[in-house]
């Protein structure tokens, strides 16, 4: 979050919000056996439509946001960093939702310029499950032997949609 009047106690300074997240990583591993930790995934703020906030922020605060774009990316990139050093898959949900385009281009998976909409979700959703499926595959739901069966992942425990219509 970035400083503001009325958003003030939200804000995390950039180092602390790096430090936080590090310490965060950290207390997970330490609470585990080597063997035993649970993987950690990371995700990057999305971008900002600042044009949309804007007039989310007027219409129901009567004031502005000091939110940027700029500043999501800013914090994205040092979740990449702690995922890096730390051995943590990253999602990067800043350029899964066309964060480096255009307004209209991520503004379009963005409710009110700030929190995801379906398509924004589903991207996102999609984000997580490539990167279960490429560092946790046994983790991802089991997608062969009609998702009961398979050789690799969770099997499905409820009905599969074929089977209900």
């Amino acid at each position: 979050s970035l400083p503001g009047e009325r958003e003030h106690n939200q804000h995390v300074p950039i180092d602390e919000y790096e430090g936080n997240l590090r310490n965060i990583v950290r207390t997970i591993g330490e609470r585990f056996q080597e063997n035993n930790r649970p993987p950690v995934i990371l995700m990057t703020p999305p971008p900002l439509s600042r044009k949309a906030w804007d007039g989310y922020c007027r219409e129901n605060f009567d004031e502005l946001s000091p939110r940027s774009n700029e500043a999501s990316k800013l914090y994205g990139d040092r979740v990449k960093l702690v995922g890096k050093e730390l051995g943590c898959s990253v999602v990067d949900t800043f350029s899964l939702l066309s964060g480096n385009e255009s307004e209209e281009a991520y503004g379009s998976h963005l409710e009110d310029g700030l929190h995801l909409n379906g398509l924004g979700n589903k991207l996102l959703f999609e984000g997580f499950m490539g990167v279960i499926r490429k560092n946790f595959p046994a983790l991802a739901p089991m997608e062969d032997g009609d998702g009961r069966h398979g050789k690799q992942g969770i099997p499905l425990q409820g009905a599969l949609w074929k089977e209900l219509c």
